[in-house]
């Protein structure tokens, strides 16, 4: 199937990715991961709301290529590139978040994470809430370079002048 079909699909209230051509069924997610994706969520749109750089979409389709239509927990796209995207997102988005379960951290971190840099996605976020794991993946000259983020915030350059507070999402790694 090519994206064009999966994109023309009626929504049955599931959650579906477009991988190979292939359709393939994604389990709902937790309220862990929920709880981690809101956080998230909350600081950039927090930034976004004094600093209009663009727009936050969770939950997305993201056409990456014709066989390639993935769901990312998070996307990030600069104002000037936001109307183009505005009913679909056809272009690489400038950051991506992907929440990993323990189903799906190999593909979330092994063939997601490729096809996003073979993509151009300027930023690749991978959380992992079960091993209360971050990593940052920023892409310079076409290949991804693991950012560390010692300490307790992380300074994305995709979202310019935006620092996660590590912190706050390991805290939603948690039940209150």
């Amino acid at each position: 199937m090519g994206a064009d079909s999966y994109l023309a699909l009626s929504n049955d209230g599931f959650q579906y990715e477009l991988v190979d051509g292939v359709v393939v069924l994604s389990p709902s997610p937790t309220p862990k991961h929920q709880s981690v994706l809101a956080e998230i969520s909350y600081q950039i749109m927090s930034h976004l709301k004094t600093h209009p750089l663009g727009s936050v979409f969770p939950e997305v389709d993201v056409r990456l290529s014709d066989e390639i239509v993935y769901r990312p927990e998070l996307v990030f796209i600069r104002k000037d590139r936001v109307a183009a995207n505005w009913r679909r997102i056809l272009q690489p988005p400038d950051m991506v978040v992907e929440i990993v379960s323990p189903d799906s951290l190999r593909f979330d971190a092994e063939t997601k994470r490729g096809d996003y840099e073979r993509f151009g996605v300027t930023e690749f976020w991978l959380i992992d809430p079960d091993r209360e794991d971050l990593r940052f993946h920023r892409l310079e000259q076409a290949t991804y370079k693991l950012i560390e983020a010692p300490g307790a915030f992380f300074a994305s350059e995709a979202v310019p002048g935006f620092v996660l507070n590590l912190d706050e999402v390991r805290r939603s790694f948690r039940p209150l």
